[in-house]
């Protein structure tokens, strides 16, 4: 409780005092009787961890342990018990939202039949200045389809339907090789390990320069290729650097692809003639651009919400969405079977570099959590208690959750919903709705 209030038995004393930099010191004076039931719970604890001549482990009196121990072993078990526990009471009482872990700053004296008084100083959510929200707009997308699309993906259709035959002619463009390729940095092997594959000479698919220097080749030779790496190549250490492609064919195959005509969408399975097969196909092509459409409408309303927000962002969760970046990231490279540090060992990167690269990331995506959590207040959303429980329970799946696991769960689902309606919301106003 804040200053001013008479204390009840069990409350903590709590007074609260705004800092820069979105942050509140909290001075908190625990009762006497707070304390004293702290010191015989470490007493009961720390018998339990010591051998005494004459008594089993945990019988020993407090008063035989601590002139075996020492008061101040017994003061230090009370207060890393105690401690944690009044902090996070004395956050609800004062109804301070925390970022981050507490820095405490100072911790007087425990004794017995005293009350116990400690200062920590925590970053809390900053105040966000939304500006003139329901001013936002985003004028939406009215996308076409045309028949040169719906062309293109017949071609991609009958070239995916079509059968490789092999010749024996010089490869053109088209074809597909049967070849083994090694990539070389210097002396160093970077990619390929000299097993065969298909190669289809297509110069919007292979690295630049490297189809029109296969062309021409037939079965049964080689060549090396001297190109660049893209600037997108996967790996980034190899970005822009010069390789050399070492390639040997075995075989040159021509695409032989189907007739166009109605017999195409018997072969594919969508409609019985070519115009039904154009009709799937348009569809599939609108929807896909409808949904884009909405992605790019939906991405530039929020972006308009984030970037019109007044607040100066913590560095504390700045930090705190770096790390749960890089959580997802080891949960992904350990699917591929690597480890964070393997990783940076064959990235050439340091762990300092990786949080660098994601920091401006990190900020957008923090800076748009606080201005829909602004719009939220703003608003006055709410979501109905029978939405997150039904939430809870999909997300909870089979598993059997502990008391404290269902609180987290629990505030978790009802934030999130209310994250997801002020989506909702500022979409809403993005279209006029207002």
């Amino acid at each position: 409780m804040t200053s001013g209030q008479a204390p009840t038995a069990d409350d903590l004393t709590v007074r609260v005092e705004p800092k820069p930099g979105s942050r509140v010191e909290l001075q908190v004076e625990a009762p006497a009787a707070e304390v004293d039931a702290a010191v015989e719970a470490a007493l009961r604890r720390l018998s339990g961890r010591v051998r005494l001549p004459g008594f089993r482990p945990g019988k020993a009196p407090g008063a035989v342990v601590e002139r075996a121990l020492g008061w101040a072993a017994v003061r230090q078990e009370a207060i890393d018990q105690l401690l944690p526990r009044l902090y996070t009471r004395a956050l609800a009482q004062a109804g301070v939202d925390p970022v981050g872990d507490p820095e405490v700053g100072s911790v007087g004296d425990l004794e017995r039949n005293r009350p116990l008084i400690f200062v920590a100083t925590v970053t809390v959510r900053p105040e966000v200045e939304l500006g003139d929200y329901l001013g936002l707009r985003v004028a939406p997308e009215q996308p076409e389809v045309t028949e040169e699309q719906v062309d293109g993906v017949i071609d991609e259709v009958r070239r995916r339907h079509s059968a490789l035959v092999e010749v024996a002619r010089p490869a053109q463009a088209g074809d597909v090789l049967r070849a083994t390729l090694v990539m070389r940095r210097g002396d160093e092997v970077v990619g390929g390990e000299g097993e065969e594959r298909d190669v289809e000479l297509d110069r919007d698919r292979l690295l630049t320069g490297l189809a029109d220097a296969l062309i021409g080749l037939g079965p049964g030779t080689a060549t090396s290729v001297e190109v660049t790496l893209p600037d997108d190549y996967p790996r980034e250490e190899l970005r822009g650097v010069p390789v050399t492609v070492e390639v040997g064919v075995a075989a040159v195959r021509e695409r032989k692809l189907p007739p166009l005509d109605d017999s195409l969408a018997a072969l594919d399975g969508h409609g019985s003639n070519l115009s039904e097969l154009r009709d799937h196909y348009r569809k599939a092509l609108e929807e896909h651009a409808a949904h884009e459409a909405q992605t790019r409408f939906e991405n530039a309303a929020l972006e308009q919400l984030r970037d019109q927000a007044a607040v100066d962002i913590p560095e504390a969760m700045i930090d705190a969405e770096i790390d749960r970046e890089l959580r997802e990231m080891e949960v992904q490279l350990a699917q591929a079977g690597l480890r964070l540090d393997s990783y940076l060992q064959y990235s050439g990167q340091t762990l300092e570099q990786v949080r660098g690269e994601r920091r401006e990331t990190a900020v957008q995506r923090v800076k748009l959590q606080l201005a829909l959590e602004a719009l939220v207040a703003a608003e006055g959303l709410e979501v109905d208690e029978a939405d997150v429980e039904r939430e809870e329970r999909r997300l909870a799946g089979d598993r059997k959750l502990s008391a404290e696991q269902r609180q987290r769960l629990h505030r978790a689902t009802h934030r999130d919903l209310l994250l997801r309606g002020a989506v909702e919301r500022a979409l809403e106003i993005a279209r006029g709705e207002v």
